[in-house]
């Protein structure tokens, strides 16, 4: 009688205990539509493939303890300037696959502010803080305008709520106007960069086709275009399922340490 008690005891105690929280679910459709109608990314946006996602962080080299294989699904918008404006979804495939993605966008956003020095200044230090949201295997990459409104725009995507954006967009922070220094300018010339040869330009080249083996676009031609400091830049005639795609795309790379990387890719 006692043991008969005893388990009905230990059964109640089970049916009243806490039980194991819902996995989050996110919808990334919703997530990137929201945050392309925000006004929080004033320059002209454009979805990119998302199969160029792994590339783009550069998990295909061995400096990256993420691989291809952690991304379960994934979207990616940029500017289509020379601007740093650019949001990124990821959904890892389980939670050490998620911590493994975070620490590729770190790097990430280091590698983009060293090629952000070189071909556009101005907006390489908006790299050094970027907004980084982590919701359980999710994750969300950002810069834009007013940081401090899209960052709560995005804390609250992640948590999963329903937003309503506002009629008119967020505007801009106001120019400075305050008094320009007119003290003499630095007239000094910067020294100009040595040219590559022809053996770094076809490693260069390497590395680029190297980057889309591993997506759904087949290369038919990479014309070189130019060489700012160590970074080079080509322009990709390629096709997708048989079809060939129009524009053409675009790919930069910066060589680190000897080692080719890619820095951007779209059109």
């Amino acid at each position: 009688m006692k043991k008969r008690l005893f388990l009905v005891l230990c059964l109640l105690l089970t049916a009243c205990g806490p039980k194991p929280a819902e996995p989050v679910v996110l919808d990334l459709d919703y997530i990137a539509d929201t945050l392309t109608a925000s006004g929080y990314f004033p320059q002209p946006l454009e979805a990119q493939d998302p199969e160029l996602v792994p590339g783009l962080l550069n998990l295909y080299e061995d400096r990256i303890e993420a691989n291809p294989e952690d991304i379960a699904q994934a979207r990616f918008t940029m500017c289509l300037g020379m601007v740093a404006d650019q949001f990124l979804l990821l959904e890892g495939t389980d939670g050490e696959a998620a911590d493994r993605l975070e620490k590729a966008l770190t790097t990430y956003a280091e590698d983009q502010r060293s090629a952000y020095e070189f071909y556009a200044p101005d907006q390489a230090a908006r790299m050094d803080d970027p907004i980084v949201e982590r919701q359980g295997n999710y994750l969300l990459f950002a810069v834009g305008s007013d940081r401090d409104g899209l960052e709560e725009l995005c804390e609250k995507l992640m948590a999963g709520e329903a937003v309503q954006l506002p009629e008119s967009p967020p505007r801009p922070s106001e120019p400075d106007t305050s008094v320009p220094d007119i003290s003499e300018p630095d007239s000094s010339q910067p020294e100009p960069p040595v040219p590559l040869t022809q053996e770094e330009v076809e490693a260069a080249r390497q590395a680029a086709l190297d980057y889309y083996a591993g997506t759904v676009f087949q290369v038919q031609e990479l014309i070189y275009e130019e060489q700012v400091g160590n970074i080079v830049s080509f322009t990709v005639q390629c096709s997708k399922g048989g079809v060939r795609v129009d524009p053409d795309r675009a790919i930069t790379l910066e060589r680190q340490e000897g080692v080719w990387t890619v820095v951007n890719e779209g059109y």
